[in-house]
Formats: structure tokens, C-alpha cells, sequence
């Protein structure tokens, strides 16, 4: 009877409890290496569906189109045993920090082929045990410093095809047991030796594919990696072109350079005050270190109040008591073995007007010049007052040699006889008694005749007489 009890009891237990493989439709339930496995590929999902077991221990959902990831993603379904998750190509676009909360178990996730640009560092944190992870094909650009949590598990890293363009120095700093790391394929130009110092383990460095530039930058991890023997193939230099095309170990570490560069202070246009100091100068960066030198006007600098300093990168001009004589153009001259570079300075006085000043030979000129209009002047004054004088005397010697005595017309005596006449009854020069004899004559003609007086009396004697 006890038995029998027993049995009912398994039988109803088996019955109440649900089968894990019975998957919601179109997903497939199975075992699969020893697990627990939903196949739900190309479905159709847009989210992590909610009707699975909980004992499902390996979920695939690539190729559905699940733009997002939210808080508990997976915790929020009930999915907590997970140990493996598959969303490639699945259209993800963001990943919430928190996707992948309390699942504590999880080994693997394979997030490639997405359309992630970038995810938190601490996206994987509590997820201690992940041994691997995928995110190939995502378009991240860079891993910035501690792009990951610790995961002290972590084996596998799969970063091929991202569009890397930066991998800070302490990106994989907390995955000290990594052994494969795959680069290839990325954007790369340049990465520090020191990404990998603390990667022990690492047995595998993908990184061919990317567009190297064989400058001092990479110097020091072409050196490391060439000596890490953990390339499989040969990297080639991309850039600079006299060195496109060739193998890293075919090219001497040294040609590993850094042409000039110079970066003015204050700027290239430099304004001085006269009889003041100014310094102006260059920084100069490049590798090997270049050589650097001063022309003024396109030539070296050899004047003694032209000081010239050198400090680390910085190479300084000093000029002191500055005059017109120092204003033109300055020369930072850089050379190392790859290449020569320059940069002209303008040292420049402000514009001041001042008042046109002449030479002690100019002023003898202008001196004699006075000189000779002076001369002339007066030459010409004598001349003219000579002239005048000459006219003046000759008018009066003519005058002076006028007879007395003058002949009159009969007619002429009549207006003499009337004109006295008048003059003696009124006391004035008036003609008006002339009558209408006046009209017969022509106008009067006013003459002077500059001689002594003659008394009237003397005129009426000699008319009587006559």
C-alpha cells in the first residue's frame, strides 16, 4: 500500500512539473553538449521572450531583430541559468549596463555583427566566470581605459572588424588572464606596448590588416611584439609611403621616426616696442630630435644682442634694445633624419609719425637755394626802381622844357578872353557863359601845365598888348 502511495506521488510530481522542452513556437528545445539549449534563431523577436523554462542553460536569438538590451534583461524572464547567450546579428544597437545582472553562471556571449557604437566598462560586471566573449563586427571606434570590469575568467576576445581607431593604454587592464585577443581588421595606426604588460597569459595577438604607421609612435610596440613572437603573420607598414608595403622586422627601428614639428609662441606675427626687449620662439617636437637653428632674413643669427635659448622642446629668441634695424623675418629652422621643417616669425615696430627732418647736406641746399631767390629779388627790385626812376626823370626834363609863351587861334583868345572873364565874376571855373559858341568847338581837353603861376594881371597885360 506504501508503495503504492508513493508511486501516485511521483506520478501527480511528474505530471505538475513543466517539461523545459516544450519551447514556445518557433523556438526549438534540445539538449546539446550536455545542455540545456532553446534554439530560437530568426524567429522574429524584438525583445528576450518571456516563455522559455527557467532551466534553460544555452539561448541562441541571432538573427532577430532585438534593438535592445534593457536593465535585468534576462533576470526579468526568469532566465538566470544561462551560460551561454547568442545574439549575433540580431540588430542590437544598445546594451544597458545591467543587461546581464545575476547572471552569475554565464561562460560565454557572442554579441557580433551588431550595430553597437559603444557600451558602459561596467557592462559585465558580475559575471566573474566569462570565459568568452564576441563583439566582432560593431562599429566601437575605441576602448577607452578599463573598458572592462575584472573578469578574471575571461580567455577569449574577439575584436575583429570594429573600426578601432584607439585602445587606450589601460583597456584590458583588468583581464589579466586573457591568451586570445583578436585586432585584425580594425582601423588601427597606432597602440602602446604597454596595452599588453599586464596580459601574462596572452598566446594569441591578431593584428594584421590594419593601417600601421611606421612613425616613433609605433617604435616601441613594433619592438615589443617583434620580440613577443606572438604574430602569426607579418604586419605591414601603411603609412608613412616611403615605407608602404614593407614587413615590420625590414624596417630598422630607427627609421621608425617622427619628422619635425613646430608650434610658435606667441605667434608668428611678433610686435616690439623701439628700444624694448621681445622673445619669441618655437616648440619642436620629432624623433629622432631634430636640430634646430635661427636665420634672420635668410640668414644665421650673428648679431651679440640677439640671444637664442634652447630648453627642452623650446627654442627661444631674445632680441634687446630693439630697433628698425631688427624688424624682418626670423627663421625656426628643424631637421632630423626624416625631414626638415620651418617657420617664419615677423618682428614688427608699431607705425609712428614723425616730423621730416633734413640732413646737414640737404640744409646747405635748401640754404644756397634761399640764397640765390634772395639775390635775385633784389636784382630784380634795383632794375625795376631803376626803370621807374629813368621814366620819372625823363617826364620831368619834358616838362621842364614846356615854352611859356603859346600861340593862340583867333578863336581860341575869344574862349581864353571869356574863360576869364567868368572866372573873375564868379569865382570858378565854370564855362556856362560860353553859350551856344561851346557847341561849335570840340570837347574840352583838360590840360595841365606844370610851371610857375602866372598873375591874371600879367595874363590881361599881354592880351591887351597883343
Amino acid at each position: 500500500m506504501a508503495a503504492l502511495v508513493l508511486g501516485l506521488v511521483v506520478a501527480t510530481a511528474a505530471v505538475a512539473a513543466p517539461d523545459w522542452m516544450d519551447c514556445p513556437t518557433p523556438c526549438r528545445c534540445k539538449w546539446s553538449s550536455g545542455k540545456k539549449t532553446a534554439l530560437c534563431r530568426e524567429a522574429g523577436f524584438t525583445s528576450i521572450p518571456g516563455t522559455l523554462d527557467e532551466d534553460i542553460q544555452v539561448l541562441d536569438l541571432s538573427g532577430n531583430a532585438i534593438s535592445k538590451l534593457s536593465k535585468s534583461a534576462f533576470e526579468n524572464v526568469g532566465l538566470i541559468h544561462l551560460q551561454r547567450i547568442y545574439l549575433s546579428n540580431a540588430g542590437l544597437t544598445e546594451i544597458h549596463r545591467d543587461a546581464f545582472r545575476n547572471l552569475t553562471i554565464l561562460i560565454e556571449v557572442d554579441l557580433s555583427h551588431n550595430d553597437i557604437r559603444e557600451f558602459h566598462p561596467m557592462t559585465f560586471r558580475g559575471n566573474e566566470r566569462l570565459r568568452v566573449l564576441y563583439l566582432s563586427g560593431n562599429p566601437l571606434t575605441k576602448l577607452v581605459r578599463a573598458q572592462f570590469p575584472p573578469l578574471p575568467h575571461l580567455r577569449t576576445l574577439e575584436l575583429e572588424g570594429c573600426n578601432l581607431e584607439f585602445v587606450h593604454k589601460d583597456a584590458l587592464i583588468y583581464l589579466a588572464a586573457l591568451e586570445t585577443l583578436n585586432l585584425k581588421y580594425n582601423l588601427l595606426r597606432n597602440i602602446s606596448e604597454a596595452t599588453f604588460v599586464n596580459l601574462a597569459n596572452l598566446k594569441t595577438l591578431l593584428l594584421d590588416s590594419n593601417p600601421w604607421r611606421c612613425d616613433c609612435d609605433l617604435r616601441g610596440f613594433r619592438n615589443w611584439f617583434l620580440n613577443s613572437k606572438l604574430y602569426s603573420l607579418p604586419l605591414l607598414c601603411y603609412e608613412p609611403l616611403r615605407l608602404t608595403g614593407k614587413h615590420w622586422g625590414d624596417v630598422p627601428p630607427e627609421e621608425f621616426a617622427c619628422p619635425p614639428q613646430l608650434y610658435p609662441y606667441p605667434q608668428l606675427q611678433v610686435q616690439a616696442e623701439a628700444g624694448g626687449r621681445i622673445t619669441f620662439g618655437c616648440r619642436v617636437t620629432g624623433d629622432p630630435i631634430p636640430e634646430v637653428s635661427w636665420l634672420y632674413d635668410g640668414y644665421p643669427i650673428n648679431r651679440t644682442w640677439i640671444m637664442i635659448e634652447a630648453e627642452y622642446q623650446w627654442t627661444n629668441v631674445s632680441v634687446n634694445n630693439v630697433s628698425e634695424s631688427d624688424v624682418g623675418t626670423y627663421t625656426c629652422l628643424a631637421k632630423n633624419l626624416l625631414d626638415t621643417a620651418s617657420m617664419n616669425f615677423s618682428l614688427v615696430l608699431p607705425e609712428v609719425v614723425t616730423a621730416t627732418t633734413v640732413s646737414k647736406s640737404n640744409n646747405k641746399i635748401v640754404w644756397w637755394g634761399l640764397l640765390v631767390v634772395s639775390l635775385a629779388v633784389m636784382f630784380s627790385a634795383v632794375i625795376t626802381i631803376t626803370a621807374v626812376c629813368c621814366v620819372r626823370n625823363k617826364n620831368l626834363t619834358q616838362r621842364r622844357n614846356l615854352k611859356a609863351s603859346v600861340s593862340f587861334t583867333d578863336q581860341e583868345k575869344k574862349l581864353l578872353d571869356v574863360s576869364i572873364a567868368t572866372t573873375t565874376d564868379r569865382g570858378s571855373d565854370s564855362c556856362e557863359a560860353l553859350g551856344p559858341e561851346v557847341e561849335m568847338i570840340e570837347p574840352p581837353v583838360h590840360i595841365t601845365i606844370e610851371r610857375e603861376p602866372v598873375s591874371s594881371n600879367l595874363v590881361g597885360r599881354k592880351i591887351n598888348t597883343m
